[in-house]
């Protein structure tokens, strides 16, 4: 018999019925929240800096003084799909295809940003409210798609009317103040509500009804000693905190809680993405839409102490400074002169941030740098096709002639940086990891990341045990990363070491541990107050992420993790219907089918994983191994063999099909195919076992003996292999 090789990191649902509209209110209620306007008497230039600021211009009521588009019975078709934009009286529509695929009038309500874009939200039932994704650009004044390469279906989750342009999903934590989202998973019904519209002053410095009731009466307040309360966010703050509180809006992160309290750290709200693809180049450079976070902290900038005030003006956002005079306010005259930077003073090669803030476009046309500010690499481009700033611009040249100019400039060697580490360490050499993760110079981002991948290698009992010890980092990055790599490792032998991990001072880390015992061994702390109190908040982050198609797919893992697997089933459910494409739902869907009895409903679900990602390997491996458990030998071959072609490469794929051949007395196919999966995954233990039973079978003494002292070699005080080896060697 076959075994199920395939990890489930794993919801019949009726759709939800969507029969009214709920309107955004502004949640007045909450009454330390007083609103911009009673800012301005003590703060007017504060003020006058912000007014018209893009936090200003977040988010507005539409109306035609906040439209820039042109609404005058215009029209933009993309892949097909036409857009056409008018006006009745004072109201703004647009005529587009829906959810149903059918087209019909839509009200603009909101207009969101301002420059180099704006777009437009409409009201759908339930209280969902959607971005549409034919923008206008505000700079060359037309309407234009901000996904012109891709075919959109109209009941895709990536369409503007499905879950990818929700605005109280996906933007609203950050477009408003005071924002909650109030998601009722039962019902589908949003309740979002904000207490202003925009990113106001308490946005980022929080309730102020006490900070001003105090200074009604300060003076007599003062008389008696009373301190003025302190705002979350206030003028003197350090650097790196303020850092870190910015970070709640400017970074690629996953929400833990249901709404920010201005309470806490950074990581007891969110927890941002480590410098991984697709998010980042191998090398952390900046790839998708990443918000500058953990960029600018990857930059010794940040680690000399420098934060986003010495460069912006926090309440305009604008530079304090142009060209060169910004980074002159820090850095000595000798870098801003052609025998630094070898091009022509007063032009745009010129400028150090072309050279050391490179960047992309994002959203059609909205060009954002990289503020990790790094030195261009152009040899490691060379090695490991990195991208690099001097051939952003040389584009005629090679990256080859632009590393030997490096190299004739500056010398053969580059300055240490642990982007060098990390790319050795894609190529295969886990150790150079290692050297990143254990090295405290690096910053905590770089070295998390590196951890996380090394914890994906395939590494020993001594390195896991080693790497537990970074449990205790001062870094809640590498503490978290570490919870969240032993996870992946699974080895139970560890979770003792773990334990501690659910009192971590910050939430990120316990939730963390807590999803490591329900997945490990929950047995283990069963008892535990720590685990009871860690796992609620863990729950609260589940239910917070459940109108994404991810946390709806988490859900069902929590849930048949619990061995409920019929609520598992619902919400792998929830999740397909959400986004059709969540394959990651119907591959545990399947799986759960066929463990439930349900062979047909299983094979259903891997066939459609197959008509959508048809080079994906896996639901071809798992339906080789459901067809030949239901006794369909021939179409367990055909699927076993389509495995092993695709990607990713899975050594499950290659020993079972090698297994099957054996059983159907084909051992030359068979040890075919093990030496192909040998090319995949050299010295495996496993398939050179199963190599030894197909040259058994075929009586191959010489080759039965050479894989024998190979697995010798790996596992020299195996007393089978010794055995075996004996027997060969003597004949018998």
């Amino acid at each position: 018999m076959l075994v199920f090789g395939l990890l489930a990191i794993f919801v019949s649902c009726k759709q939800i019925a969507k029969e009214e509209y709920v309107p955004i209110e502004p949640s007045y209620y909450h009454a330390s929240f007083v609103g911009a306007g009673s800012c301005v008497e003590c703060h007017q230039k504060e003020y006058k800096d912000w007014e018209n600021s893009h936090h200003d211009q977040a988010m507005k009521l539409a109306d035609s003084t906040t439209i820039l588009a042109d609404f005058n019975n215009t029209s933009f078709t993309h892949n097909k799909v036409k857009s056409s934009f008018f006006r009745k009286g004072a109201d703004y529509f647009v005529n587009t295809q829906g959810e149903d695929g059918t087209y019909r009038d839509f009200k603009i309500v909101y207009t969101y940003g301002v420059i180099p874009l704006q777009q437009y939200i409409v009201a759908f039932p339930n209280g969902e409210f959607n971005c549409l994704l034919t923008a206008w650009d505000t700079k060359k004044k037309k309407w234009y798609h901000l996904q012109p390469d891709l075919d959109i279906k109209h009941d895709e989750w990536i369409n503007w009317s499905g879950g990818s342009q929700r605005w109280n999903t996906m933007c609203a934590d950050c477009h408003s103040t005071d924002l909650k989202k109030n998601y009722d998973l039962t019902t589908g019904v949003y309740s979002t509500s904000f207490s202003e519209i925009n990113v106001a002053c308490e946005g980022c410095h929080g309730p102020a009804g006490e900070h001003v009731s105090f200074y009604k009466d300060a003076e007599e307040k003062a008389l008696k000693g009373e301190e003025p309360p302190q705002l979350y966010l206030g003028a003197n703050i350090a650097s790196k905190e303020l850092v870190d509180k910015c970070a709640r809006c400017h970074s690629r992160r996953t929400n833990l809680t249901p709404f920010f309290d201005y309470k806490g750290d950074f990581m007891d709200h969110y927890y941002p993405r480590m410098l991984e693809e697709p998010l980042y180049e191998l090398d952390g450079q900046i790839k998708d839409e990443v918000y500058v976070y953990s960029s600018f902290i990857q930059s010794k900038m940040y680690a000399e102490g420098v934060s986003c005030k010495d460069c912006h003006n926090v309440h305009s956002l604008s530079l304090k400074r142009e060209g060169n005079d910004l980074c002159l306010n820090c850095h000595t005259p000798d870098y801003n002169t052609a025998e630094h930077h070898f091009h022509p003073l007063n032009t745009e090669a010129s400028l150090c941030i072309n050279c050391h803030m490179d960047g992309k476009l994002y959203m059609g046309n909205d060009y954002r740098r990289d503020h990790s500010f790094r030195i261009p690499r152009p040899d490691q481009s060379v090695g490991y096709n990195t991208p690099n700033a001097c051939n952003k611009c040389h584009t005629d040249k090679t990256a080859e002639w632009a590393a030997k100019f490096i190299k004739n400039k500056f010398g053969p060697e580059r300055a240490d940086h642990f982007s060098d580490h990390l790319l050795k360490g894609y190529l295969g050499d886990y150790n150079e990891f290692k050297k990143v993760f254990s090295n405290k110079s690096y910053p905590d981002i770089a070295r998390a990341t590196a951890l996380s991948l090394y914890a994906d290698s395939p590494i020993s009992k001594e390195e896991i045990l080693n790497l537990t010890l970074y449990l205790n980092d001062s870094s809640v990055f590498v503490r978290n990363e570490t919870v969240r790599g032993l996870e992946r490792i699974a080895d139970p032998t560890f979770a003792n070491r773990v334990v501690p991990m659910l009192e971590d001072s910050l939430r990120v880390v316990r939730i963390s541990a807590a999803h490591y015992f329900n997945s490990i061994d929950k047995s283990l702390v069963k008892e535990s107050e720590a685990f009871k109190k860690a796992n609620k908040e863990y729950l609260v982050e589940l239910d917070t992420n459940s109108d994404f198609p991810a946390g709806l797919h988490q859900l069902g893992v929590y849930e048949q993790g619990q061995g409920n697997y019929e609520k598992a089933i619902v919400y792998y459910k929830k999740a397909i219907l959400e986004d059709n494409y969540n394959n990651r739902s119907r591959m545990n869907l399947a799986l759960l089918n066929y463990q439930m009895g349900k062979p047909s409903e299983s094979e259903t679900l891997y066939l459609k994983v197959i008509e959508q990602e048809p080079e994906f390997s896996y639901p071809y491996y798992m339906l080789g191994l459901l067809y030949n458990e239901t006794g369909e030998v021939k179409k367990a071959l055909e699927f076993l063999s389509k495995a092993i072609l695709k990607d990713p490469p899975n050594i499950n794929a290659y020993s079972n099909y090698a297994l099957l051949l054996q059983q159907q007395a084909s051992n030359e196919a068979s040890i075919e195919v093990i030496n192909k999966g040998l090319k995949q995954f050299p010295l495996e233990e496993k398939l050179l076992y199963i190599k030894l039973l197909g040259e058994f079978n075929l009586q191959l003494r010489y080759d039965a003996i050479e894989t024998t002292g190979i697995l010798l070699q790996l596992n020299p005080n195996n007393t089978d292999y010794l055995q075996i080896m004996k027997q060969l060697q003597s004949g018998t």
